[in-house]
């Protein structure tokens, strides 16, 4: 029902039409205006009186929803009432103008249907909040409730939550726009207190700025069939079209909250007598779309043949009559007639896509041209291609030699894995832990849990998961507390009997495809340590950060996009030798013989022995890399990890390291001083969180040992600061700016601090 009216005051007489108008429009929230503004009761004035006759003039706003100064950004110079609600009534929801940044029009009409002669706000108001319905693709309930457990538990509407607090708060409206990823990487949005989507959708798509980090506007629209389709509109096309229809939003990264994300995310079938799970280490995929009779024949030989072959998927793209599955193995058949509405060049671009994601290592056969410009594509992926020449037969052995030449494919026996838990009081997170260790789609072969001496309930959690599993559960105490980490790490590792070995930390979790995933890096028998990306967690499992990109950006944006396998060597000169680029250990998987070397060099370390025991197994081979997110690491308050970071003893270890790698390996004068940077950086911005802060990096004297160390070190080389002044300036300011707990201000300071105490280094070295 309208709000009743009532006047109360004489002066509100010759505006009783304008009254009758917002009361019947269902907009104006009384109890809300009386609540948010105090002086209309104050005045003696009905809150719709105040706003009418005082409130709009002062830019009060009517509903929690109808935001004024974003609506006279958009409709000005156009807007014909100078009360902006009375506008957005008579005029301005006819002409589509929306009535705040979280509102979508043109969705909420298709959603509501006949709005029964309201506006579409005054109808969201009356009769879609009331059912939960959102007016915006870009705010989904379920996930914005599921990301923030606060909200769910008090029973916030999460809709109301997110308009009144939740984006002041850099809280994400949903998938399609990361919120605090769009901080961090603009500080000018944090400087001048925006509230990350409003300023997305007032400035930042005309600016070009992306809002995801796996959503680049300029590509989608470069990508997009429609010329309508631009930067400006890409992510609300995206979600209202694009995301159904299957496309890519990345050159590499998966599109957010797409159904086909994944590669094993497309709706592939299967042979009864195949499973359903992707978990060999080599794939090919096959692109056979509408070749001739006698081409698809041998497309079906060629199937059955690489069907016999172990540790090998084949997946097929095909628009084959139904007969040709049962052969196939894995097919996606876009002759069904689900699929009649996709553009098949898109179903291409994006499967192409989520395998490189997937696997880049896998081999694409095409049959008879099946689709224009498919070398082209692979080409740029970088995935190994393959043309079908029709006229030869291949038998299984030249196509096992072929997947040799071009995959690395090699049929090795599953190498068996220990896993390592280390645990000091963390009972509250055992449970996640050991859950997402025996859900490992590729079980591990035994699991050694190593308690500190801890004083909760971890190990009576932890004897009744060794009664469960079916998995040797061996559990090992310590009657006092180590006092460090590694050398429980040292401990697990002596008792490990498999060939690989992953220290899986008590309070992370991981994704059921971890090990099965980590594992395929290893047939390459050069590869000593494999890790992938990590989800970044809180307390409450809520994720803070969807990547570690985040922190690896600054050294190279491109790198951690795509999967690779490094050399060892290059590994640490590139990235290694300025930071610790592998910030979780539950990350990674070890080869046990590299590790049992690497152990012994980091029993004396508090906080830095991961970072040495890295380059201690990557001077024996290489290292692979997944760019999923398959670990999920817990930043708990107080930590180990956080704790180093505060610590002058985590700056003394990290001396120590890069001492040893300078002194060890060829690293360039540019790598030294980005090192150097770094790891001054690191203290000062530290510091700052400090009570009554600390010495200048400089002038610590608890470091003067250890910069004497590393002087006497680098001083062979020779490194020529001025020669990188301006490339190392920039790359400070790249970390200063990713820093989103700082101002503009501190900001500008910490960079001076951080330049100065290099130069003094660099005066000290000449």
């Amino acid at each position: 029902m309208p709000m009743p009216l009532k006047i109360g005051n004489l002066k509100a007489a010759p505006h009783l039409a304008s009254l009758l108008l917002i009361a019947r429009s269902r907009i104006f929230d009384a109890n809300w205006y009386k609540t948010e503004y105090p002086e209309s009761v104050a005045r003696g004035f009905s809150p719709l009186v105040h706003y009418l006759l005082e409130g709009a003039r002062q830019g009060a706003r009517p509903h929690i929803l109808f935001d004024p100064v974003w609506y006279r950004r958009s409709r000005a110079p156009t807007q014909r009432d100078q009360n902006p609600l009375l506008d957005y009534i008579k005029y301005g929801a006819a002409e589509g103008f929306e009535p705040s940044p979280y509102f979508s029009s043109s969705y909420y009409r298709k959603l509501a249907g006949d709005l029964r002669g309201l506006t579409p706000l005054g109808h969201f108001i009356a009769h879609g909040l009331p059912r939960g319905v959102s007016p915006t693709l870009l705010f989904d309930r379920d996930w914005y409730l599921s990301q923030n457990s606060d909200v769910r538990e008090a029973g916030f509407d999460p809709f109301l939550h997110f308009v009144a607090s939740g984006s002041r708060d850099g809280r994400s409206p949903g998938p399609l726009f990361d919120a605090s990823w769009y901080r961090m990487k603009n500080a000018d949005v944090r400087d001048g207190g925006f509230e990350p989507l409003p300023h997305y959708l007032a400035f930042g798509a005309a600016e070009g700025r992306k809002p995801h980090e796996r959503f680049d506007p300029a590509f989608y629209a470069a990508k997009a069939s429609d010329p309508l389709v631009t930067p400006e509109n890409a992510l609300v096309e995206y979600a209202e079209v694009g995301r159904e229809q299957w496309r890519s939003s990345h050159a590499f990264l998966p599109p957010p909250d797409s159904p086909v994300a994944a590669f094993e995310q497309f709706p592939w079938r299967h042979p009864g007598s195949r499973s359903e799970r992707f978990d060999a280490p080599f794939r090919v995929l096959i692109v056979d779309l509408a070749p001739s009779p006698s081409a698809r024949a041998r497309n079906i030989e060629l199937c059955r043949a690489l069907n016999t072959l172990p540790q090998l998927d084949v997946h097929i793209l095909t628009n084959a009559p139904p007969g040709f599955a049962q052969a196939a193995g894995a097919t996606l058949d876009l002759s069904r007639s689900e699929f009649a509405s996709l553009d098949h060049a898109v179903v291409v671009d994006r499967l192409l896509r989520a395998l490189k994601f997937r696997d880049p290592r896998a081999l694409v056969i095409e049959a008879e041209n099946a689709i224009p410009q498919l070398p082209e594509t692979c080409a740029a992926l970088n995935l190994p291609y393959y043309r079908l020449d029709v006229d030869t037969a291949r038998s299984t052995a030249e196509w096992t030699e072929l997947l040799h030449t071009r995959t690395g494919y090699c049929a090795l026996p599953r190498p068996t894995i220990s896993v390592i838990i280390p645990n000091y009081n963390h009972a509250r997170y055992l449970d996640e832990r050991l859950k997402s260790i025996f859900a490992q789609q590729s079980p591990p072969d035994e699991i050694i849990f190593l308690d500190d001496a801890s004083d909760d309930e971890s190990l009576a959690i932890a004897r009744a998961s060794k009664a469960r599993s079916k998995i040797p559960f061996a559990i090992l105490t310590n009657p006092r507390n180590s006092g460090s980490p590694f050398k429980q790490w040292a401990k697990g590792v002596s008792q490990a009997k498999c060939d690989l070995v992953w220290i899986a930390e008590s309070d992370d979790s991981s994704d059921p495809r971890f090990l099965q995933r980590m594992t395929e890096s290893f047939t390459d028998p050069d590869v000593v340590l494999a890790y992938s990306d990590s989800e970044v967690i809180g307390t409450r499992g809520e994720i803070l950060a969807q990547s570690y990109r985040f922190y690896t950006d600054t050294l190279d944006e491109l790198k951690w996009l795509t999967g690779y396998v490094e050399s060892g060597a290059s590994e640490i000169l590139t990235t290694l030798a300025i930071k610790n680029t592998i910030p979780n250990v539950s990350s990674a998987v070890f080869k046990r013989t590299a590790l049992v070397d690497a152990i012994r060099q980091i029993q004396d370390f508090r906080y830095c022995g991961d970072w040495r025991a890295y380059l201690a197994c990557l001077r024996q081979g290489k290292i692979a890399f997944r760019p999923e997110a398959l670990n999920r690491h817990r930043q708990e308050p107080g930590g180990v990890t956080q704790g180093g970071e505060r610590a002058t003893l985590g700056v003394q270890e990290a001396l120590v390291i890069k001492q040893d790698i300078f002194a060890h390996s060829q690293c360039t004068n540019r790598v030294v001083w980005l090192s150097l940077a770094q790891t001054v950086f690191e203290y000062e911005m530290r510091s700052l969180a400090l009570a009554g802060g600390r010495p200048a990096f400089t002038a610590n004297e608890a470091l003067a040992n250890s910069l004497h160390e590393m002087s006497v070190v680098i001083g062979r080389q020779r490194p020529h600061y001025f020669a990188h002044q301006e490339e190392v300036s920039l790359y400070v300011r790249a970390l200063a700016e990713s820093s989103t707990g700082l101002d503009k201000a501190a900001r500008e300071a910490l960079v001076a601090r951080v330049l100065t105490e290099l130069r003094v280094i660099a005066k000290r070295e000449a």
